[in-house]
């Protein structure tokens, strides 16, 4: 008998991961207080208002207080506990077009900056200030440092950027997957903002946990749940796209290494304007960009073309060695033109 009951509740939870909401139509006759229109249905084709509405009374005033947090209809609440148990669904309804299963994205993004901000504020202030610290520098690092700055100390907009990151990698790595095939750019912003709002509800979770669990370090659990946020992405792109736990974990260790090549080819960029700013010669900044921007760009577009011929299995349909052909001849293009540049720094720039 339990286990009977043990299954039918995990088939309930299957089937509410698959579809959360139920709508029904009533067909009931109404009257629009705006515009009188009479009309069927819960909205006025007129004019869009609710058929709801009625007299302003205390119950009008509550609403409109919660509705600035949003705990009116798809509310905050409701959508954090979908990004905890149902993520991934979650995120591909919004990004096809089932906006009313979720609330406001970047809204909540900024509402749960401010409840993380004067939650984490409470318990941990050095962490939780939103004082700038003191810039030394001077020049082209004052602004970069900035930058840098006022972003760490706005948990909100650290988890946007952190996260937005991601958008370009994921769109070259799952673009073939089985339930989101072709998701395109803008739909990555928005996916990577559902994630910025799961990493700021997990750490909200684990703010509250730290002040019950008054014997625990802080940091011991804000490091639990920084692994938790790990796992949970993990789950989050394996609900989203639909592969298997496998394919999803390699596609994610390809994703990873394409941002640290990305990240690497940004470094060295503003490293090249910092060798400028300080007087460097011209040549210099030439080799680097040449020795370095070649490599990178070569794994790169190694990596990409390999995600690529595994996702559509071109192997299957025109061999290994028309696979690998374009990536071994421009490696070898790039190894001759790296001679080149070595000899010519060695001998041509110092003659």
């Amino acid at each position: 008998m339990k286990s009977q009951r043990l299954k039918n509740s995990l088939q309930r939870y299957r089937n509410w991961r698959q579809q959360p909401v139920e709508y029904k139509y009533t067909g009931q006759m109404n009257r629009c207080d705006c515009c009188g229109e009479e009309h069927e249905g819960n909205y006025c084709p007129l004019c869009g208002q609710k058929a709801t509405h009625g007299p302003v009374t205390w119950a009008s005033v509550w609403a409109g207080i919660m509705e600035i947090w949003g705990l009116h209809s798809r509310s905050l609440p409701y959508t954090a506990w979908q990004l905890l148990f149902r993520p991934g669904h979650l995120m591909r309804d919004y990004v096809i077009g089932k906006r009313q299963v979720s609330f406001p994205p970047v809204k909540m993004l900024v509402i749960l900056g401010v409840i993380v901000y004067l939650i984490g504020h409470w318990l941990s202030p050095e962490d939780y200030s939103h004082e700038l610290p003191k810039i030394t520098t001077t020049g082209v690092l004052y602004y970069i440092d900035y930058a840098w700055k006022w972003v760490k100390v706005h948990d909100e907009w650290m988890s946007l950027v952190s996260f937005s990151i991601f958008i370009f990698p994921t769109w070259i790595v799952f673009r073939q997957a089985p339930l989101l095939k072709r998701h395109s750019l803008p739909q990555g912003f928005f996916i990577q903002v559902f994630i910025a709002n799961q990493s700021l509800v997990i750490t909200l979770i684990g703010l509250l946990l730290s002040l019950l669990l008054f014997f625990v370090p802080y940091n011991s659990v804000m490091r639990m749940m920084h692994l938790l946020l790990v796992m949970y992405l993990y789950i989050d792109y394996k609900q989203l796209f639909g592969y298997n736990w496998w394919g999803t974990l390699w596609r994610l260790i390809a994703m990873s290494l394409l941002i640290i090549m990305l990240l690497f080819d940004v470094v060295m960029i503003i490293a090249v304007f910092m060798s400028l700013y300080d007087g460097d010669p011209l040549y210099r900044m030439i080799v680097d960009v040449l020795a370095y921007g070649l490599v990178s760009a070569w794994l790169t577009y190694f990596l990409m073309h390999t995600v690529g011929v595994v996702n559509r299995k071109l192997w299957l349909e025109r061999g290994k060695w028309a696979v690998i052909k374009w990536p071994l001849i421009t490696l070898v293009i790039v190894i001759a033109f790296e001679a080149i540049l070595y000899s010519w720094d060695e001998f041509g720039c110092r003659s």
